[in-house]
C-alpha cells in the first residue's frame, strides 16, 4: 500500500515562545524535533506541512528539510491543526495514496518502528480502518493512519481539534505502544527541560 506520511509542522509554538521544531533541545541532542519526525517517517513518501513563507519560523524549518523532502505551505495555519490536515489530505487524494499517516512534529520519541507497527495493522485491515497509536498507559496518541476513503471528509474539519470527530464517528483501531512515546509531546518549557 502507498501511504503518505504527513508531518504537521505549521504551528506557532505559542506556548514555548520560540520555534521548538527547529531548535536543538541541548548540546547533547543536536537533532531537532522536525528532523526526528522526518527520520521516523523513512521508507514512506513524506510531505511536511510548514507555515506560510512569510511566517518567522518558515525559513528555519525549511532549512531542516533535505532536497528530496516535499513540503507544502499552510496558508491558513493560524486556523489551527484542521488547516494543516486539510492540506495533507488534499495532497494524499491528488497523489492517489491508499492512506495518510498523520504525524505531529513535536513527538520526539516516535520512531520508524512505531510506524511499522501501525502500518502492519492498517494493511491487515486492507486500508479500510483508521489506525491510531496508543500509549502504554492507555491514552490515545499519534501517529494516526487514515484510509483514503475518509480523506474527502477532512475538508469539513475546523479549529484545532484535528480529526477527533472523524475518529469518533468512524472509529479507529488502537495499537498500544510499549512506552509513552505516542503521547509525549513538547508543548511547554517543562516538557523541553525533561527531554
Amino acid at each position: 500500500m502507498r501511504l503518505l506520511a504527513g508531518i504537521c509542522a505549521a504551528g506557532n509554538s505559542s506556548r514555548m515562545g520560540f520555534d521548538k521544531l527547529s531548535t536543538p533541545p541541548s548540546l547533547h541532542s543536536p537533532d531537532t524535533l522536525l528532523r526526528r519526525a522526518i527520520t521516523a517517517a523513512k521508507g514512506h513518501d513524506i510531505l511536511v506541512a510548514l507555515p506560510p513563507d512569510t511566517h518567522p519560523y518558515f525559513a528555519s524549518r525549511r532549512a531542516i528539510l533535505r532536497r528530496r523532502d516535499a513540503f507544502v505551505c499552510v496558508e491558513q495555519a493560524n486556523d489551527g491543526l484542521s488547516a494543516t490536515l486539510k492540506c495533507l489530505a488534499k495532497a494524499a487524494i491528488s497523489g492517489g495514496y491508499d492512506g495518510l499517516i498523520v504525524m505531529l512534529a513535536d513527538l520526539p520519541f516516535i520512531t520508524a518502528a512505531h510506524l511499522d507497527t501501525l502500518v502492519a495493522l492498517f494493511e491487515t485491515f486492507e486500508g479500510t480502518q483508521s489506525v491510531r497509536a496508543m500509549s502504554q498507559s492507555g491514552r490515545d496518541g499519534h501517529p494516526v493512519i487514515f484510509p483514503a476513503s475518509l480523506l474527502p471528509e477532512f475538508d469539513r474539519l475546523t479549529g484545532d481539534h484535528g480529526a477527533q470527530e472523524l475518529m469518533a464517528k468512524y472509529g479507529a483501531k488502537r495499537v498500544e505502544m510499549p512506552s509513552e512515546a505516542a503521547t509525549w509531546d513538547m508543548d511547554t518549557l517543562e516538557d523541553w527541560r525533561q527531554m
